[in-house]
C-alpha cells in the first residue's frame, strides 16, 4: 500500500454512512440487493444494538464489519462480529487486519473477554485469515430451519 493512503476507521452515525458501505457490504451480503431495504436493515439493527464499523481509504469505504456485544452465562461479555469484509479491489492491502485489529481493540475498550466470528464453512480463504490472526474453533454452529 502506498505511504500516503490515509486510513481511517469509525462507526456509521447516519444513513449517509449506511449508503455509503452498501457496495462493499453487497460483496459479502450478496442477496442485499436493494439499497434501500438493506439501509432500512440495517437502521433495524442498530435498533437493536449493532454497529457498523467503517473502514476509510483516502476517504473511500473499502471496508465494514458489523457487530455487537452480548454478556451470556456461558461466554460472559464479547463482541461478536456478524460481518467483516473489505472491498475485493483492495485485498492486498492489508485492510482486513487493520479492520480486524480494530475491531479487536475496540472489544477491549468495552470490557470483552473474547471476540467472535461465524463464517460459513465454505469461506477457506477467510478461514486463514482467521486462523493467521490467532482465532481458534471452539465450538460448532448448529441450525434448525424453521421457515
Amino acid at each position: 500500500m502506498d505511504q500516503q493512503q490515509n486510513i481511517e476507521i469509525v462507526v456509521a452515525r447516519d444513513d449517509a454512512d449506511i449508503a455509503a458501505s452498501y457496495p462493499i457490504m453487497k460483496e459479502l451480503r450478496t442477496h442485499m440487493t436493494d439499497p434501500e431495504a438493506y439501509r432500512a436493515q440495517i437502521r433495524r439493527q442498530m435498533d437493536d444494538g449493532y454497529n457498523l464499523a467503517l473502514l476509510r481509504l483516502d476517504g473511500e469505504i473499502a471496508g465494514c464489519g458489523g457487530f455487537r456485544v452480548h454478556e451470556t452465562l456461558s461466554r460472559g461479555r464479547y463482541m461478536y462480529v456478524e460481518d467483516l469484509v473489505t472491498s475485493a479491489a483492495k485485498r492486498s492491502y492489508g485492510l482486513g487486519d487493520k479492520l480486524f485489529d480494530w475491531l479487536a481493540g475496540e472489544a477491549r475498550e468495552r470490557g470483552c473477554a473474547q471476540m467472535e466470528i461465524i463464517s460459513g464453512i465454505q469461506r477457506g480463504e477467510a478461514h486463514r485469515f482467521y486462523h493467521r490472526k490467532r482465532m481458534t474453533i471452539k465450538s460448532f454452529q448448529l441450525v434448525l430451519p424453521l421457515a
